[in-house]
């Protein structure tokens, strides 16, 4: 019994831990964003911003693993609505081999070419 109870406090721990415990990346203005970076919207579908920017690959974080291939090479640009996404995309793409450079934080209802210029 106490060896069950240490795993499952090892998994909840290492869940909180996946999640909410930051990344060491640098936090990115909108504005020091360039067409060299790779921009990676991992918002949901319906927030994100692929019929706006078609500079942007939008690819929600429940898709980053299948959908890998989709993404350019280059230095890698994080774009979520919040820092759990963020970190949560961050974490995912460093694991699958991605040069990550940083992330944006953007509102959950702003559209890519409000925010963001890529020309």
């Amino acid at each position: 019994m106490p060896l069950l109870t240490l795993l499952l406090v090892g998994l909840l721990s290492y869940m909180m831990y996946y999640r909410y415990f930051p990344v060491r990346i640098k936090r990115w203005n909108s504005l020091d964003v360039t067409a060299e970076q790779v921009v990676v919207d991992v918002r949901d579908y319906q927030d994100s911003s692929k019929g706006d920017c078609e500079e942007v690959v939008a690819l929600p974080c429940g898709y980053i693993r299948r959908y890998a291939s989709d993404i350019p090479e280059g230095p890698v640009i994080v774009m979520g609505s919040s820092l759990v996404e963020c970190n949560v995309g961050v974490r995912q793409l460093k694991r699958l081999g991605f040069d990550v450079k940083g992330y944006l934080l953007i509102e959950s209802e702003k559209k890519c070419n409000e925010y963001l210029y890529l020309g």
